[in-house]
């Protein structure tokens, strides 16, 4: 068999090029979406120098916690790292029994704070000015702006210099309260020269201060993800909001010391044996190493919906392919049978066939993802949602799990097709009808009732879901819609196309009539050709319908509980990536003429323990006592009135996946790891924009100090004019490099970011997949063209004029991509109105404008791509055909009108 399948091959190479063709690029798009999910599983520091490469030995707190579920055998641990550094109490202490350990040449303590540079008109060179004071007002009058960079804008001390280290390129070290060195990167995007004054914003406000040097590690700009302002060590500790404590003490060794044989005498001589001393990689103090983790993370979950929406497209268009070959060999087949051949000899040639094409196309495909991973890569790059310096390396595992994937495709695939193959009887030889008979078998029966069953039962847990949940069963349940509608198509399509075909039957008198006859007469092969049109529909449709219900919910929260007049907002959003708006910003702002109250909204991000997991969470700290005049938060479960100490309030759906309850005491790690227990004051319906998670304000500066405030929401006194309030507000935002934005402004702004997040979403997630169909609905079609070419030749020898034979291949295009697209709208249109529903439940109701321009457009794409591969084989068939009525196309006898009903 395995010989005559060989043979089979060689012989009918055109019939299975198109379906090597869909193996090959099926197993290219897993390979690649399989390779950059792999390689977001590399923990590798990001590329540059780091914080501590200079120290032979960098003391610190422990970076990591673990919280245990379950219990007995079924008991694990789950471990999380900190996203910013846990801190050392009474860093001195440490630091002078550090340098008491033989082979110390120096102890450094390093600590960082919040520092963001902001410029205003240049002032030229000049003395260094007397500081302004902490809580000095600042001339709010500059046209000033931030630095503006994605790298967390950081101080340190100058002698934390020697640790990287950064090397002087012009000026000299700070030596007083007024005097800084800039990292060059920050410098160049400041604009700023040494001798020029520059503002700066700390946690204790913003002060003048004069640029004495620009410095840089040895061939670069500065550490990557800090933009990096140093001050005198007198000064970062006095800027410093908790002064006692530090990120680390580093230690530079005496020549000749072992960093390895150090780092034990030192951690034997720490007062806290909890400390780590840590020599070579274990150092740490690569900032962007938290952020990146956090980042390839998103893209993991990214990928894993990508691959799952990859690995069914593969698997249903293979499969397909696969079947309507087969379809087409059904006289071959019946002639083997004539000729002797058993049931078991037609499926083992078959199994045979499927699986040495399936070998050669999985190893091709595999070649191909090596590229697709690649750019794959470049585009998750582009769009900002991987690191920059992200690269996928070739996977030889992924690799090998794609070839068996695809090879496994192939074989189950087929298989089906080849019962089927197996039982053609001999006589069907002779058998020359395109009418196709019991093509709805047992098994489809049995196929679609199970997949319809499972689909009604999701369609019933949506509600429930909550809006995470209810995202991903969205997509699951257009799946499994797509393959209980495929089942059931020799039951939809006649009557579907019955009614395609209505409008080409009523505008031609032959044509339209011949192409509905024909696609109602050969429902497997329009099942098959309409098939990847609906899964391309259907899974397009559902995830822009989901995207965008999403954002519908999110504008409409915002709308619905935002009563603030003006917003002001931090670069960075309030997330706690750097310096926003200190207490000195806040009564600036409270100061303006017509502001009645200010109320801030602190931004960090930590880790909530519920009852089966640790999930990761934006944490906010809002004033309680000031809240209700800019925010409209309606409470679920509890009181506000109870958010008050260690105390918090929490969103409905995270509860829900928590199983936090109001009244419950439960664990909260801060981004540093900080552990925090704290009682659920109140669960509320929506964080109105803000983290799922709020602490009162003074609860989280006592355990995070230093955290600044990312947004003040202001109200305005009655009679108040919003844009002159608006415009002073901005100048004082302005001085601190945020900004200020009137309610509209701002609501407008947030609801095209959440547009913006989605589009882009839906283009990354379906981008490769929608290419792969578009290939999958050009390659049936031209699969289907060796069918239709027997019909032209039977069309012309009737006499029909190419014009005719043309004009029936349009309709019968027309008419499967109407079939198709109605079923994949049907598919689309049951998720999103399930997804839209459950959504309604956890958020806000809605309006969900469905996507008539975004659908249009994957439909006339689809038309496109069918139309031209329908179109092309029928012009080469004619081109290279005699015309058997020997008029070239004109006009004859049975084609009375030329430009009418033809």
């Amino acid at each position: 068999m395995v010989s005559l399948a060989l043979s089979t091959l060689r012989a009918r190479w055109a019939l299975f090029a198109g379906t090597f063709l869909a193996l090959a690029l099926g197993v290219a798009l897993i390979a690649a979406t399989g390779q950059v999910l792999d390689a977001t599983r590399s923990r590798s520091q990001p590329g540059g120098p780091g914080r501590y490469d200079a120290a032979a030995v960098v003391v610190r707190a422990g970076q990591s916690f673990a919280v245990g579920f379950g219990s007995g055998d079924a008991a694990y641990d789950e471990r999380r790292t900190a996203t910013s550094p846990h801190r050392l109490g009474d860093a001195r202490r440490i630091a002078d029994a550090v340098r008491a350990v033989p082979g110390v040449r120096r102890a450094v303590i390093d600590r960082s704070l919040p520092a963001r540079v902001v410029t205003g008109h240049a002032v030229g060179p000049s003395a260094p000015s007397a500081p302004s004071g902490p809580s000095a007002p600042s001339d709010s009058s500059d046209s000033s702006t931030p630095t503006g960079s994605s790298d967390r804008p950081v101080g340190h001390g100058w002698s934390s210099a020697a640790l990287t280290p950064f090397r002087l390129t012009r000026g000299h070290p700070p030596a007083g309260d007024g005097e800084v060195v800039l990292a060059a990167a920050p410098a160049e995007r400041a604009g700023a020269a040494v001798g020029d004054e520059v503002a700066v914003v700390t946690p204790r406000g913003r002060q003048r201060m004069t640029v004495v040097g620009i410095a840089a590690p040895p061939g670069t700009d500065g550490v990557p993800g800090e933009a990096t302002v140093f001050f005198a060590d007198d000064t970062a500790q006095r800027l410093s909001a908790d002064p006692d404590r530090a990120d680390a003490v580093a230690v530079l060794a005496a020549p000749g010391t072992s960093a390895t044989a150090l780092a034990g005498r030192i951690h034997a001589a720490l007062p806290d044996p909890s400390l780590t001393a840590a020599a070579g990689p274990a150092k740490g103090g690569h900032p962007a190493a938290a952020s990146r983790t956090a980042a390839l993370g998103d893209v993991a979950t990214l990928l894993a919906v990508m691959a799952v929406i990859a690995g069914f497209v593969a698997v249903f268009v293979v499969s397909g392919t696969f079947a309507f070959a087969i379809a087409r060999r059904r006289r071959e087949l019946a002639l083997l049978r004539t000729v002797g051949a058993t049931p078991r000899q037609v499926r083992r040639m078959i199994m045979a066939e499927s699986g040495l094409l399936g070998a050669v196309a999985s190893a091709t495909g595999c070649g191909l993802g090596i590229f697709g991973g690649r750019l794959l890569a470049a585009v998750l790059s582009s769009f900002g949602m991987a690191p920059e310096d992200f690269e996928v390396p070739v996977s030889p595992a992924v690799l090998l799990i794609s070839f068996f994937a695809g090879l496994g495709v192939a074989l189950l695939g087929v298989f089906a097709a080849s019962r089927r193959a197996a039982k053609v009887r001999p006589a069907e030889s002779l058998r020359d009808a395109a009418v196709e008979t019991r093509v709805m078998t047992t098994g489809r029966w049995i196929t679609g009732s199970l997949f319809l069953a499972v689909a009604v039962l999701l369609l019933i847990m949506l509600p429930q879901a909550g809006s995470d949940g209810a995202v991903v069963i969205s997509l699951v349940l257009t799946e499994i819609l797509v393959v209980a509608m495929v089942a059931f198509a020799p039951l939809l399509v006649p009557p579907l196309a019955r009614a395609a075909a209505l409008p080409s039957a009523a505008l031609t008198r032959v044509t339209g009539a011949l192409a509905g006859d024909h696609v109602r007469a050969a429902v497997r092969t329009t099942a098959s050709a309409a098939a990847p049109i609906l899964v391309t529909v259907a899974v397009a449709g559902s995830l822009i319908g989901v995207t965008r219900a999403s954002a519908a919910i999110t504008v409409a929260d915002d709308r619905a509980h935002l009563t603030a007049d003006v917003v002001v907002a931090a670069p960075d959003g309030g997330t706690g990536a750097g310096a926003g708006l200190p207490a000195a910003a806040l009564r600036e702002l409270s100061a303006v003429p017509g502001v009645r109250t200010v109320s801030p909204a602190d931004g960090t991000s930590g880790f909530l323990v519920g009852s089966r997991y640790v999930m990761s969470s934006g944490i906010g700290a809002v004033d309680p006592a000031r809240l209700s005049g800019v925010l409209r938060l309606d409470v679920v479960r509890g009181s506000l009135g109870a958010l008050r100490g260690d105390a918090v309030a929490v969103t409905k759906p995270v509860a829900g996946q928590l199983g936090w309850k109001a009244g419950d005491d439960v664990e909260v790690y801060l981004a540093d790891a900080t552990k925090v227990r704290v009682t659920v004051a109140a669960v509320i319906g929506s964080s109105a924009g803000l983290p799922a998670v709020l602490f009162p304000r003074d609860a989280l500066a006592r355990h995070a100090p230093g955290t600044m405030a990312g947004t003040a929401y202001l109200s305005l006194a009655p009679g108040a004019d919003r844009a002159a309030v608006t415009a002073a507000a901005g100048k004082v935002a302005t001085a601190y490099g945020a900004a200020a934005h009137d309610r509209d402004d701002w609501l407008a702004q947030r609801a095209s970011a959440a547009h913006e997040e989605g589009r882009i979403l839906v283009l990354v997630l379906l981008g490769m997949s929608l290419l792969y169909t578009g290939i999958a609905i050009a390659n049936t079609l031209v699969m289907a063209a060796g069918e239709r070419a027997e019909a032209i030749t039977l069309l012309r020898r009737l006499g029909a004029t190419r014009r005719q034979v043309l004009r029936t291949v349009v309709w019968e295009t027309l008419t499967v991509v109407a079939v198709g697209g109605t079923l994949g709208v049907l598919a689309g249109g049951v998720t999103m109105l399930g997804t839209s529903r459950a959504l309604s439940a956890s958020g806000e109701p809605a309006a969900f404008p469905v996507p008539w321009q975004e659908m249009g457009t994957v439909l006339a794409g689809c038309l496109l791509v069918a139309l031209s591969a329908a179109l092309l084989p029928t012009l080469l068939h004619l081109r290279s055909s005699a015309d058997p009525a020997g008029n070239a196309g004109a006009p004859g006898p049975r084609d009375p009108a030329p430009t009418g009903a033809g």
